[in-house]
């Protein structure tokens, strides 16, 4: 399946909002890794500091992708209570990144990057299905019928 093709599929279909996440977290992630490298390593600034801007650089490039790409025309809601959403989801998405880095860091000593890595698995499927649930007004399902 070609990007091309995933952009004709319906978008309110569970495994294609997925996919489109997917790939809108995959750009977002670029963003959001390669600023946190620099800000620390270059910038010297300290590693929290720096995941917390990076995080919310990447956060608007997410926010514009999805909205345009993943979840167009699912949710009747006026426009800022969509971004009053998207916001709360992104600050309680930071709010896990960071306790999630700064715990791997400071207490099991993993390599901050490394706990970036596995800060950005954990945040993908909160916002995901947060976005999903709150934006977008879909149930969460578990069933392959539904999807």
């Amino acid at each position: 399946m070609s990007i091309r093709n995933l952009s004709d599929l319906p978008s309110d279909h569970f495994l294609i909002q997925m996919v489109r996440y997917g790939v809108v977290a995959l750009i977002a992630f670029i963003i959001d890794f390669g600023l946190l490298f620099v800000f620390t390593n270059y910038l010297h600034i300290f590693y929290l500091l720096s995941a917390t801007l990076s995080f919310s650089i990447s956060l608007v490039a997410n926010y514009y992708l999805s909205t345009a790409w993943v979840f167009p025309n699912t949710t009747s809601r006026a426009k800022h209570i969509q971004i009053t959403l998207f916001t709360l989801i992104g600050v309680s998405g930071l709010a896990l990144n960071a306790l999630v880095i700064g715990f791997c860091t400071s207490v099991f000593g993993i390599y901050y990057l490394y706990s970036k890595l596995i800060a950005t698995a954990l945040v993908f499927f909160w916002s995901f299905l947060g976005r999903r649930y709150l934006m977008a007004g879909k149930r969460v399902t578990t069933s392959a019928s539904k999807w």
